[in-house]
């Protein structure tokens, strides 16, 4: 039955009707469709600019994405990674391979970019020195070389911009890819998660799985002093070997403290009305100050780890230069202006890449914590799928039937949770399971759902089912933790609790 509820003649169904497949009209990508000059000049966006121009964007304005660059997509593609890694039985880390098996072709064409885009980079700082040189003697040099000279100049720029823009829109476009697809895997898992794997997941830890990436480019410096810039661009390189292991440590820590931090919100958050009412707020807004007070103290070192290597960084170039010029002149190197405005120009290029390292090492660290946390997560135990044989209504006069079933909770269980279990409810029966606390009443019910680990036996379901479980309050911690709340210790009145709990 469906109920709707309706308002100046308009309805709108709440249950059970189902909206027409194209009822919205879909906005094909025009990235989809650009031709090859399309998308060396990013022409494909003019239409939605235009638009743009006009008015505030609104949602009917902007196309859909791209069928390559939807999560349904990407999730099913790096979901085929996985089965091909797993099928071809290699050791290691699935995840990790299956990631670079989904990236690789698109990080092949990023690196094309990427190397056309450094070696025009560099047309420039080489052509110099033959401009000031063409400068310096117009009189005994031909025009034409001068208007060749530009050419190269000019050419260079082109080639260098256009594969520029490509490179870091194609980087971009990954992050993306890799981003939905590996937050759509998580979701999943999240709804095929055991029973015993789930106690010890909590929706804000699972929030909490990012990851990043990013490149660098080479160097170029002038004749034999080339050296001595190799040198001091080696030794400013090998100090973020040190760096990015602690940077990694601390990364850790706070993920870890953000996890425990989370955790005891959500608790919180959900119970909210009981600490209302047993005026319970500072206790647990201390105890919540506490946690966050741990994690703000790694952030605190994290970001002073990463000022000192923003000094270190911010300094190099003028570094290297001062180094490199100073070994041209103890190895009588003659500096002449093009050679000095060529290695400055090379030096000018090195600026950014090395002001940005403290960044990417902080990118990386968190990387790595965030890739390692992912896949351990991924790799958590799932409920078991053929556990529950679903039976068609007219075929059986039982809405449930278990026949010789033993349960268990946890693979590393010896001893079945539930054993030999022989039940059948009829359609239309109404049946009431009585027990003390811990006889398995709840396990009786997760097993017909199908959350319990069926060692033998067969359960079968016909028709639908619901599930209404009771929301206990139970916190972080051990059994003690969760029986004091809070309160000291009373070893008589403790136990007294536990027996009364029949625990």
């Amino acid at each position: 039955m469906a109920f709707s509820y309706e308002e100046n003649g308009t309805s709108e169904p709440l249950l059970g009707e189902k909206k027409e497949k194209h009822a919205v009209p879909e906005r094909i990508s025009p990235y989809s469709k650009a031709t090859l000059l399309q998308l060396v000049t990013f022409s494909w966006l003019n239409p939605l600019f235009a638009v743009g121009a006009k008015k505030p964007l609104e949602q009917d304005d902007v196309p859909d994405v791209d069928l390559l660059d939807s999560a349904g997509y990407l999730s099913q593609n790096l979901s085929d990674c996985i089965k091909q890694v797993k099928s071809k039985g290699r050791q290691g880390n699935p995840l990790y391979k299956a990631m670079v098996l989904f990236v690789r072709r698109k990080v092949a064409i990023n690196a094309l970019f990427a190397i056309v885009c450094a070696s025009a980079s560099y047309v420039g700082p080489y052509l110099i020195e033959d401009f000031v040189n063409f400068l310096s003697n117009k009189r005994n040099r031909r025009l034409e070389s001068g208007y060749l000279l530009a050419l190269g100049f000019l050419g260079a720029k082109v080639v260098e911009t256009i594969s520029q823009r490509q490179w870091i829109f194609g980087a971009r476009q990954l992050g993306l890819r890799l981003r939905a697809a590996l937050i759509s895997h998580i979701y999943q898992k999240g709804l095929h998660l055991s029973s015993q794997t789930r106690q010890g997941r909590t929706s804000g830890e699972i929030i909490n799985y990012m990851n990043h990436a990013s490149y660098i480019r080479p160097s170029h410096e002038p004749g034999a002093g080339s050296l001595a810039a190799l040198g001091a661009t080696l030794v400013v390189m090998l100090c973020n070997i040190p760096l990015t292991r602690i940077q990694k440590r601390y990364q850790s820590k706070i993920m870890e403290a953000k996890d425990d931090r989370m955790r005891t919100t959500s608790e919180v958050l959900r119970n909210m009305k009981t600490i209302k009412l047993q005026a319970w707020d500072n206790q647990f807004l201390s105890n919540l100050k506490s946690l966050r007070e741990k994690e703000y103290n790694h952030i605190w070192k994290s970001l002073r780890l990463a000022a000192l290597s923003a000094f270190i960084f911010w300094g190099s170039p003028t570094f290297i230069s001062v180094v490199t010029f100073s070994a041209c002149m103890l190895m009588n190197i003659e500096l002449t202006a093009g050679r000095v405005l060529s290695a400055l120009a090379t030096f000018r290029m090195l600026q950014d890449p090395i002001f940005n390292l403290p960044d990417l090492l902080n990118i990386i660290a968190q990387a790595k914590v965030s890739a390692d946390r992912i896949t351990t997560y991924l790799q958590e135990e799932e409920i078991q799928h053929d556990a529950i044989e679903y039976v068609p209504r007219d075929e059986s006069e039982f809405d449930v039937e278990i026949q010789d079933g033993n349960f268990v909770w946890s693979s590393e269980l010896d001893k079945p949770t539930l054993e030999n279990i022989n039940l059948k409810v009829r359609r239309g029966m109404k049946v009431a399971i009585c027990g003390t606390v811990g006889s398995g009443k709840s396990s009786l019910l997760s097993c017909i759902l199908g959350e319990m680990k069926k060692v033998s036996g067969e359960v079968k379901v016909s028709g639908t089912k619901a599930y209404v479980p009771q929301s206990p309050w139970i916190l972080t911690g051990d059994i003690r933790e969760n029986i004091l709340f809070g309160n000291t210790y009373d070893a008589a009145k403790y136990h007294q609790t536990v027996k009364a709990c029949t625990l």
